[in-house]
């Protein structure tokens, strides 16, 4: 079964304290890639979420989103905390700086506030109900991903499977036509042998054997055995449960140096004909394996 790798999903979630949103858009990638948007306090979940993915999916670039609030809560993700440490070295400098040099006055606290670091601004540490909350939210989309390009892959199967069949159809028709296109070939090579050669005396055993081995030239058997096994292979990956998208564009390539090979010795023009319908159908089935995972 094939799966494409376009798809979107969102997702949101709730517990009594949190809601949690999470979007999730992915298209192809020849390997995959993971981009996560996700508020800083959430940074420490970066590496699990990427691994969740992974785990579901081999191929596509993924882009989330993810959104965390407090239920009826405008409270700030931001924690403020004073630096005492810091703040007392500051005042003991300003000390030493007034008797030093002997100055009147007082130190007043907006002098210290004023100073670098004095005062800290930090994220929130994500608390385990978060973390769970996430983790969850993500994984329900993800699943809600996985069935569209699932049910987008089985109309790109649908589509590829009937240019298989084309080409496997293409390929009998050309097989058939074999034995009288050879056949064909030896009677019109004797013709023009024996027309170049008026009054000149030439064995005959000589022509029957040059005209026999410019016939084997122009036969296909072999091609078309090793094309209908490609052909056999394909549907065989295509039923396949594990992702096989890199697999099948190789086997393409193979099935196209077959035909490729069909149409420089051939000498039929219908089995020239049928050879561009092959082309044809190959070329549809690349664009379309472009999105399959």
């Amino acid at each position: 079964m094939l799966k494409s790798m376009t798809g979107f999903s969102r997702y949101e979630n709730q517990n009594e304290d949190l809601t949690c949103k999470v979007e999730i858009r992915s298209v192809n990638n020849r390997f995959i890639d993971i981009n996560t948007r996700l508020p800083k306090t959430l940074a420490p979940l970066e590496l699990p979420l990427k691994k969740i993915v992974k785990a579901k999916c081999a191929r596509g670039s993924f882009d989330i989103t993810i959104m965390v609030q407090k239920n009826g809560d405008t409270e700030t993700n931001l924690e403020v905390t004073p630096n005492l440490p810091l703040a007392n070295e500051y005042l003991n400098a300003f000390k030493k700086i007034q008797e030093g040099l002997s100055l009147k006055g007082t130190i007043d606290i907006n002098t210290v506030l004023s100073q670098r670091d004095v005062v800290k601004t930090e994220a929130k540490k994500v608390e385990d109900s978060c973390e769970e909350i996430v983790m969850q939210t993500v994984d329900k989309a993800l699943t809600q991903l996985i069935k569209m390009r699932e049910e987008e892959g089985k109309n790109l199967e649908k589509d590829i499977l009937n240019q298989i069949n084309s080409i496997k159809n293409l390929g009998k028709s050309i097989s058939e036509k074999q034995s009288i296109t050879v056949q064909q070939f030896q009677s019109k090579l004797n013709e023009k042998i024996q027309a170049l050669t008026s009054g000149i005396e030439i064995n005959p055993d000589r022509i029957a054997q040059e005209s026999a081995l410019l016939a084997d030239r122009c036969d296909v058997t072999e091609e078309l055995v090793r094309l209908e096994s490609h052909l056999e292979q394909f549907n065989l990956l295509v039923a396949s449960p594990e992702p096989q998208g890199r697999k099948l564009e190789f086997l393409t390539q193979e099935i196209n140096r077959e035909v490729n090979t069909t149409g420089s010795k051939t000498i039929d023009l219908e089995v020239s004909k049928a050879v561009i319908e092959m082309k044809s159908c190959l070329e549809k089935i690349r664009e379309q394996l472009a999105n399959i995972e």
